[in-house]
């Protein structure tokens, strides 16, 4: 597993999320939530599917570059949402990622455990739009 100063200054590329209306009426099918109208933004959720959606890598690669156990499969640990503006529909976004928490913890359930915690910024090319954080452990880390 990298160090926390490794993990910390390890650079995620940019990325691109593109939310379609299509996208969209799927996303609210999907959970059973009323359907847009017109200009109506996206589901809110929609701020979590662009952030992870459109990470300049996937969670599998970043995992591997930092050593972490992505084949004992990661779980979602805790997520946060900050909407500074509704997610638009048919607009392209910008995804920035970086690493703001990599610790080794023990856990009841999984012995040791890597917590890393992923902070995104969605912009629409100048202006934020969203700020997402996700906490994933990643059971089954080896003593260091």
């Amino acid at each position: 597993m990298a160090t926390q100063e490794e993990a910390l200054a390890f650079r995620v590329p940019q990325g691109r999320y593109d939310v379609t209306a299509a996208l969209d009426e799927r996303l609210r099918s999907a959970a059973r939530a009323p359907g847009r109208h017109d200009a109506e933004p996206a589901h809110p959720i929609m701020a979590f599917v662009a952030a992870l959606g459109g990470m300049g890598m996937s969670i599998r690669e970043l995992s591997e570059a930092l050593g972490l156990a992505f084949a004992q499969g990661p779980v979602l640990g805790g997520c946060h949402i900050r909407l500074h503006r509704p997610v638009a529909v048919d607009r392209s976004y910008v995804i920035d990622t970086r690493v703001s928490a990599l610790q080794r913890k023990p856990s009841r359930r999984f012995g040791l455990a890597d917590h890393l915690t992923l902070a995104f910024e969605v912009t629409d090319g100048s202006d934020r739009v969203c700020e997402v954080e996700l906490a994933m452990v990643f059971p089954g880390g080896e003593a260091a």
